[in-house]
């Protein structure tokens, strides 16, 4: 069952549940551009309420939520929330390909409709003011910085792929440093990245969080969160 479905149906929902699930339906696109605090507010319910729903319909984060929630709404689709690829047995190559096409083309107008353009301003003004980024994530998204690395390096922008503070504390000291911290935060929990990110904030280092996860501390101690 479809995300929109399971909504409309409300088996299970409390009271203040059947409030937020009748917002997202009625108000779906606007949905997509709300954090979990702004759709609370919106429904004059609580945070903690809006993530028991989201539970309740979604197997996974807010943030993925949405996505799914957007490609719904884009296709128009209330009984398929997932990109239909299966590869039969008599395929050619050319038609796995435009498959392959179709995934991607998806995705990508999946991802534009949950760009928030001014976002996008804000973390450009954050970078542009920077003299040097530092990137702290766990390692299965280390490729992910170093793709950035280099992408910057082309820009003339100086990148860090970092495992401490250290140094960022360091550059601090100097009074002509602009540093600014990345984090890509992969786990719903991650200790160490939240620790490192307090760091960075108690020496006032501007950061940007990258992640699929709701998380008040994070929020709380970053500028900007994707």
């Amino acid at each position: 069952m479809s995300i929109i479905a399971k909504l409309v149906s409300k088996q299970g929902f409390s009271a203040t549940e059947k409030k937020v699930a009748d917002y997202i339906v009625k108000n779906g696109e606007a949905v997509l551009y709300l954090t979990v605090r702004e759709l609370a507010q919106a429904t004059y319910t609580g945070s903690t309420t809006v993530m028991r729903l989201i539970k309740k319909v979604y197997e996974g984060g807010f943030s993925d939520f949405k996505v799914d929630l957007a490609y719904e709404l884009h296709h128009n689709n209330d009984s398929k929330d997932k990109v239909d690829f299966q590869i039969e047995n008599r395929e050619t190559v050319f038609s796995v390909m435009d498959k392959v096409a179709k995934v991607k083309k998806d995705t990508v107008d999946r991802t534009k409709l949950l760009l928030d353009y001014k976002q996008i301003e804000r973390v450009t003004r954050l970078i542009n003011r920077s003299s040097i980024i530092y990137i702290f994530t766990d390692v299965i998204n280390e490729r992910c910085g170093y793709e950035f690395k280099y992408s910057m390096a082309r820009i003339g922008k100086t990148v860090e792929i970092m495992d401490d503070n250290f140094l960022v504390t360091m550059n601090c000291l100097n009074e002509k440093a602009a540093p600014l911290a990345i984090y890509i935060v992969y786990r719903k929990n991650s200790q160490p990245l939240i620790e490192k990110i307090n760091v960075n904030h108690n020496v006032s280092i501007p950061g940007i969080a990258i992640t699929g996860h709701d998380n008040e501390e994070v929020k709380r101690l970053c500028q900007e969160v994707i």
